[in-house]
């Protein structure tokens, strides 16, 4: 066998073999009970009332109507995963060929106890990365009755960290239409800009998209992290061991068929 084909088998049997005898064994937390799982064509309530940057009460209507929605749910003082969602949106929306006013980005803060002043510290960043600027996103906070029936909406559900004030929470987004359907579910950090154009188009058009696929789902998977550890839960860790013992399957499989054809080379 070729020495880096042999290297490669070494490393990934490696990776496979259990822990040595006494050595300890790593323990991981529980992963967070977290969930985001909305229904395409399940309506928003856009008649909950909420708070803009400047603190002023809105419905959550007043951002729909003119343009399809871009809907991140997350908090802006998170330290850990919502800053990697929110620019993983941007970026999509930036590379997809999007224009100013084609949709409006939305954030809604799963965390009653943030208010204007948390929005505005985010707001020139994210504003100065889309083609309207300040235009196309909205930033909104709210009382948690409000928040809860938006996150009912969207099948999402947080655990608050009591220990070092943090959220944990999935990741992901949903676009919805106009009138407040959702549309599509992106699940995770990093987006297919293509992806993104093609559900903000079907949003504009009234077209509901199907649910999610099991790549997107694995995908929300590995982006469950508990902020209290600072570790992606136990249950993306499994799902990254296995795939590394598949392919070490997969490699003994081609090396015992060249084998058979006689090729040592």
């Amino acid at each position: 066998m070729k020495p880096r084909a042999l290297a490669a088998a070494w490393l990934l049997a490696c990776a496979a073999l259990p822990p040595a005898a006494g050595a300890q064994a790593l323990t991981l937390p529980p992963p967070p009970d977290v969930a985001f799982d909305p229904q395409p064509g399940t309506r928003l309530p856009i008649d909950a009332m909420l708070r803009d940057e400047a603190g002023r009460d809105v419905p959550l209507g007043a951002k729909f109507g003119r343009a399809p929605v871009v809907l991140v749910p997350g908090y802006y003082r998170c330290r850990s995963l919502c800053g990697t969602v929110f620019e993983g949106v941007l970026q999509a929306l930036a590379l997809s060929g999007l224009k100013a006013g084609d949709y409006v980005l939305v954030g809604v803060s799963i965390d009653p106890r943030e208010d204007g002043a948390a929005a505005r510290e985010r707001l020139p960043r994210y504003a100065a990365l889309l083609p309207g600027g300040a235009a196309d996103i909205a930033l909104l906070t709210g009382a948690a009755p409000q928040l809860a029936r938006i996150e009912q909406a969207l099948g999402y559900r947080a655990v608050p960290d009591a220990g070092g004030g943090q959220i944990a929470h999935a990741a992901g987004f949903v676009v919805a239409a106009a009138d407040g359907r959702i549309v599509r579910f992106f699940p995770g950090v990093r987006f297919d800009p293509a992806g993104v154009r093609a559900a903000v188009l079907a949003a504009g058009a009234g077209r509901i998209d199907p649910a999610p696929s099991f790549g997107q789902r694995l995908a929300l998977l590995c982006a469950h992290f508990d902020p209290a550890a600072g570790r992606h839960s136990g249950a993306a860790l499994a799902a990254v061991r296995g795939g590394a013992v598949l392919v070490l399957v997969l490699l003994g499989a081609w090396i015992w068929r060249r084998r058979l054809r006689g090729d040592t080379a």
